[in-house]
């Protein structure tokens, strides 16, 4: 069910960055939902990137599906966009910190 979820996520993201010159603008109030220093987060990223068992999916393997199944819709989509910015960043400061080794 949660690959279903971010799936629709995903599309509807997409759907909204291809068609956002086409719809009004709107006030979007930012909320954080993902936090930034979180070494958790970090750690699981870690984990994900030296196991193959979650390449295919990281999403699902990094949200939290209590957090995200309390959200609205607009709230799903900004969390995944989040995790998603977030996994890149971290991402690429562990392959920095292999590449200095």
């Amino acid at each position: 069910m949660k690959s279903d979820l971010l799936k629709a996520l995903a599309l509807k993201a997409k759907n909204r960055l291809i068609n956002k010159n086409n719809q009004k603008t709107q006030t979007i109030k930012t909320v954080k939902i993902v936090q930034e220093n979180d070494k958790e987060f970090y750690d699981k990223v870690k984990a994900l990137l030296q196991n193959d068992d979650y390449s295919l999916s990281p999403m699902k393997f990094l949200m939290d599906e209590g957090k995200l199944m309390k959200l609205d819709a607009m709230g799903r989509e900004r969390y995944l966009l989040e995790t998603i910015d977030k996994y890149n960043k971290v991402k690429s400061l562990i392959e920095k910190e292999n590449r200095a080794v």
